[in-house]
């Protein structure tokens, strides 16, 4: 799998209209965890691993960490900031061949699958970064 410069989908009015419910919503969720389930740690290196059905989302989690997503399946995706963050929102375009995504640590936002087929990666984590 090779890595290209991630590709942004367009927010239609519909799109918005969901983006906007979904964080209106889960407004008051606590932190969890960048994944679904942690595959590996050391004191270097945290490997987690994320799967969601269309529909689904991820816990609210926080970058505290730079990060190498790993993806090789889905369509689109969204990354929604908590009200007052730096950004709203933004949905990428999952390459059919799968992407690998450099992600800066600092933000706080949930993963949302807003596609139509399953989104799976696997996130790396640079604990000393």
């Amino acid at each position: 799998m090779r890595h290209t410069e991630p590709e942004y989908a367009d927010i239609t009015p519909a799109l918005q209209e969901r983006l906007e419910k979904f964080r209106e919503e889960h407004q008051n969720d606590e932190l969890g965890g960048v994944g679904s389930e942690v595959l590996y740690e050391d004191d270097d290196v945290k490997i987690w691993e994320l799967t969601l059905q269309p529909g689904e989302a991820s816990d609210l989690h926080h970058h505290e960490h730079d990060y190498f997503l790993v993806i090789d399946s889905g369509d689109l995706v969204a990354g929604v900031m908590p009200k007052g963050g730096p950004m709203d929102w933004f949905v990428g375009k999952v390459p059919p061949q799968g992407n690998t995504v450099r992600v800066p640590k600092g933000n706080t936002e949930w993963a949302y699958n807003v596609g139509e087929k399953l989104y799976h990666e696997v996130l790396i984590e640079l604990k000393k970064s």
